[in-house]
């Protein structure tokens, strides 16, 4: 199938009538529509899937109200008419598919999508299709359930990567699409319907064994037996009822999170900042604290200089004081020996010989003049003192005290600036986020973590009845072919009923776990194949499929690799959307929104070489960050058949233009 021309009319930014024709050409199959986010590239994508399904989707897979399709200018204007319409080839027969919608002449202001009326049309050909056979033409092309392996997202990209997690509620939903692409729910249904059956076979069979005096303990056995299997299967449906009410809730909260995410991280920022401020108000006041205490014993560093320069002239004072005192001392120690030898001894102290008399008047003499000398007494008071004073001095020694103050002031400048940088980021921030309910968001945190909570309960409970509910129908097999078996009951129509209708049940079990494995060896197998193309570590084996259709990178030894970058997911889940596209059959364009987002240039150059080979039609949806318009195209630009870039014309208005 090939898409020749989309023309959109109010869709979404898309206001008015834009006509995008698609590359035809057999190798120049590669179209790129350039734009950056939120001016209409998830729009273009779900322009094609409305034109075809009618149904857009937003994130979780949620449908998008009719009410928010249509163009806000154009129903401003009172334009309430939104239409798509598709051409495109399939088999050698021209497709022209359109659909529309627009208001009940009743209804002011819609709401509801009851409050709009569509319209489908279909020509093949030229010639129209009637009726519901519109729908069966569609989905002979393309079915709803394989288009979401040819219409798809980074977000859609993303979430292959829960497949890995084997108890997944989010794996096994998507394992159920991958099955429900490739044909496995046609077996299950036809199972399903086999073990209705059965059910009433069984029920057919208690009657009749009741009629039996030696089957009717068995009889009543089962009749227990279907009671309590009833009671588990209403028990898994009203599990099931609230596990997708708790879903929704979640999906509701993770889109609001999402919507604010950038508010999130700002309050983040904000409270980082405000623990930031707080260190440095407490360095502050620490700072401040330190110079108060030093402050105490600052006059010590005024006073030192002049204290040391008083200090050094009553040390010298006090020096003086002690040289009359050692001279004194001299003095009066001759005044005493010559005293002694001329009243006392007879003899010559030094000598011990006796002094005559003509010898002892010059010592008279000079004991006269000896006492006659000044210096012999001391102020022993003012020496006194002057020891008070010194000891009182150099008790003034300062410790750095007006250095260390410097310091901390020269500190707290340092500090006030980073504090005045901190407040000033605190109130832009307080700025932007000015006007959203930050609290609302932190509840809204907190809501998403109590229903995450509920949902894993809730389906760990799902499980358990699950498991009882497989435990109850072996009960009940065993039972039914005990009075099979009984001695008078062999051949029974209802005993041959049950036989029949559980050998089909073990069959079709069976064909289902061999059309699994078979579908994941293929996929497997055309996965490896792109994956080899794709990535750029070259030491890698392939891939290896889970239960889940999860795929795990194998190294050299073909052990799995528990650690995965980003890129390598992103890598991963575009070889699982190949071997799914080649596994299901279906050939249709593949459209891509934000494929390349989380890629080095290494992985990207090979995604981008590799891509135009996946399908007859690549449409690659991108920003500027994603694919450089002239660099990175390059590596595959004889391969590219169209280019459209998407112009803002308004906050909610979008032109395509072609390059």
């Amino acid at each position: 199938m090939k898409i020749h021309k989309l023309i959109i009319n109010n869709f979404m930014p898309y206001k008015g009538k834009q006509e995008i024709e698609f590359p035809q050409h057999e190798t120049q199959n590669v179209m790129l529509l350039f734009g950056d986010n939120m001016r209409g590239k998830t729009s273009f994508l779900n322009a094609i899937r409305w034109g075809f399904y009618g149904v857009a989707l937003a994130r979780h897979l949620r449908e998008i109200p009719r009410s928010h399709l249509i163009n806000s200018e154009a129903t401003d204007e009172g334009d309430w008419a939104m239409s798509i319409s598709i051409l495109f080839e399939h088999e050698g027969r021209n497709y022209e598919l359109n659909r529309s919608i627009e208001k009940r002449d009743n209804v002011t202001q819609p709401k509801n999508n009851s409050d709009f009326l569509e319209a489908i049309g279909l020509r093949i050909n030229g010639t129209p299709v009637i009726g519901d056979s519109i729908n069966n033409e569609i989905n002979q092309v393309m079915p709803k359930e394989v288009s979401r392996f040819f219409l798809f997202d980074g977000e859609l990209l993303q979430e292959y990567e829960n497949l890995l997690i084997e108890e997944s509620d989010q794996g096994k939903k998507i394992k159920e699409h991958i099955e429900s692409v490739l044909g496995v729910p046609a077996l299950i249904h036809a199972r399903d319907e086999l073990q209705v059956l059965l059910k009433d076979a069984r029920s057919m069979q208690r009657r009749d064994a009741q009629k039996n005096d030696e089957l009717r303990k068995y009889a009543q056995d089962q009749k227990g037996h279907e009671v309590k299997l009833k009671s588990l299967e209403d028990d898994i449906g009203e599990l099931d009822r609230q596990r997708l009410g708790l879903q929704e809730k979640v999906d509701e909260i993770d889109d609001f999170l999402k919507n604010t995410e950038a508010v999130q991280n700002k309050k983040i920022e904000l409270t980082r900042l405000a623990t930031e401020k707080k260190g440095f108000e407490f360095n502050i006041k620490k700072s401040n604290n330190t110079i108060h205490v030093l402050l105490k014993t600052a006059w010590k560093n005024v006073l030192e200089s002049s204290v040391q320069s008083i200090t050094q002239t009553l040390k010298k004072e006090r020096k003086g004081y002690q040289k009359s005192m050692e001279e004194a001392s001299a003095l009066q120690g001759e005044i005493t020996n010559l005293r002694k030898s001329i009243d006392e001894n007879k003899e010559c102290n030094t000598c011990g010989q006796e002094i005559p008399e003509s010898k002892r008047q010059p010592l008279r003499e000079k004991l006269e003049l000896l006492e006659k000398q000044p210096g012999r007494s001391v102020d022993y008071s003012r020496l006194t003192e002057l020891n008070k004073n010194i000891d009182n001095l150099e008790g003034i020694r300062a410790e750095g005290e007006v250095n260390r103050i410097i310091t901390n002031l020269e500190e707290i400048t340092k500090i006030k600036v980073k504090l005045m940088s901190v407040e000033n980021q605190c109130d832009d921030i307080e700025e932007e986020i000015k006007g959203f309910d930050t609290d609302e968001i932190m509840r809204k945190r907190e809501k998403r973590e109590r229903y995450g909570g509920q949902l894993a309960k809730t389906s760990l409970d799902m499980k358990d009845r699950e498991d009882k509910k497989e435990e109850n129908l072996k009960k009940q097999q065993k039972i039914s072919q005990l009075m099979a078996k009984h001695k008078g009951s062999e051949g029974t129509l209802s005993n041959l009923r049950v036989e029949r209708l559980q050998q089909l049940e073990t069959v079709f079990s069976e064909g289902i776990n061999q059309l699994r494995l078979k579908l994941k060896g293929d996929v497997e197998s055309y996965a490896t194949s792109a994956f080899k193309k794709l990535t750029t570590e070259k030491t890698y084996t392939g891939l290896s499929i889970n239960q889940n259709y999860g795929l795990s990178i194998l190294d050299e030894n073909k052990k799995v690799i528990d650690e995965r970058s980003a890129g390598a997911e992103q890598i991963v889940a575009l070889s699982l959307i190949d071997g799914l596209n080649k596994t299901s059959g279906t050939k249709a364009p593949i459209v891509m929104d934000t494929p390349l987002g989380r890629l080095d240039p290494k992985h990207r150059k090979n995604i981008l070489q590799y891509l135009p080979d996946m399908s007859e039609q690549v449409v690659l949806l991108v920003h500027e960050g994603e694919i450089h318009a002239k660099r990175d195209t390059e590596v595959f630009a004889s391969r590219i058949g169209a280019r459209y870039d998407i112009k803002r014309i308004s906050a909610t208005q979008s032109r395509i233009e072609r390059v």
